[in-house]
């Protein structure tokens, strides 16, 4: 699992959580990230979803990763779907996940940019640029907070 691919499973985890009324800690995220490291995303996003649909309360690693074996058993395969076809560009994808990752409510990473992210911060740089000239071309400007505008695209 990439750093893009961790975020993005972060990302679906708090929002899991939040459903059940729950917040999880940059501890509790480690050990998340830790137990699911061998499993591709997409099932794993797939497994947090299924999961809301069978139980009334919130999951552990070790029911979602259960969750993960009896889908590709389901399947008879051990693929998903394709997933939706988009025309936004890989680059531009990323961008957008990782800022998403970083400024969401309640996000267990602090601040903007991280040092000790796999990502460097030169490229997370170029990701909020990328993200704030993308809001700004298709008007968007409620899409990025204020403090995060960036004064050269905004003025």
């Amino acid at each position: 699992m990439d750093s893009i691919e961790r975020d993005d499973f972060i990302y679906a985890l708090q929002q899991t959580m939040a459903f059940y009324g729950k917040e999880i800690d940059k501890m509790q995220t480690s050990f998340w990230v830790d137990a699911c490291r061998d499993k591709p995303v997409a099932k794993l996003k797939l497994a947090l979803r299924e999961h809301i649909k069978s139980s009334r309360f919130a999951p552990k690693p070790a029911e979602i990763l259960s969750h993960v074996d009896s889908l590709a058993k389901q399947s008879g395969r051990n693929e998903l779907p394709p997933p939706p076809t988009t025309n936004c560009p890989p680059e531009i994808a990323k961008a957008w996940m990782w800022f998403i990752g970083r400024t969401t409510v309640g996000s267990s990473m602090a601040g903007l940019f991280d040092s000790q992210s796999d990502i460097d911060i030169e490229q997370q740089e170029k990701y909020l640029h990328v993200v704030n000239h993308e809001a700004h071309k298709y008007d968007m400007p409620e899409a990025i907070p204020d403090e995060y505008k960036l004064q050269e695209v905004w003025a």
